[in-house]
């Protein structure tokens, strides 16, 4: 019998394929029957949210090994820059986002979630941090703008020096 987490790798399995999202989807990539996927997630809202908390406890793990233990507000908005510029991204991250029924509490989990990654936003160089950063983690899960690693890595160090800019002014 597959684990939660392995039911929800197949749910984020079968959204990297561009299928919709459903729990017979599922079911069928996690190699279990429907009941089996509904004995863990009730509903499909209940299935999406732990999709998308699971999703977003990868990204937190890989956010906190950028930013270091005993991060900073700065620290932590860099990570995010980083991970968005330099890190794993696939059509998955976004698609999850884009269900329409769910939306409204898909953003708001996300942002509930990421905002610890987000201090006082209201210095317009971190704001500017912040929208090349969603900007880019969009980008590049949609496969829009193609730039080989050295172009993100610059494109990182820009926006770095924009957030250190912060302390100085």
């Amino acid at each position: 019998m597959a684990t939660s987490p392995e039911i929800l790798d197949a749910a984020l399995n079968v959204l990297r394929r561009g299928d919709t999202l459903t729990i017979d989807a599922v079911a069928h990539d996690a190699g279990l029957t429907k009941p089996g996927v509904v004995y863990h997630f009730a509903t499909k809202e209940i299935l999406t949210l732990a999709v998308l908390d699971h999703l977003l406890d990868r990204w937190e793990v890989q956010l906190r090994e950028r930013a270091g233990k005993d991060a900073g507000p700065d620290d932590r908005l860099r990570a995010y820059v980083e991970h968005a510029l330099l890190g794993d991204m696939d059509a998955a991250d976004l698609v999850l986002l884009a269900d329409t029924k769910l939306r409204d509490k898909l953003s708001a989990r996300w942002a509930e979630r990421m905002s610890l990654w987000f201090s006082d936003l209201r210095d317009p160089r971190l704001v500017t941090a912040r929208l090349v950063a969603d900007g880019a983690w969009i980008d590049r899960c949609l496969g829009l703008l193609d730039l080989d690693e050295s172009e993100r890595a610059a494109t990182v160090a820009i926006v770095a020096s924009l957030i250190g800019q912060r302390a100085k002014s």
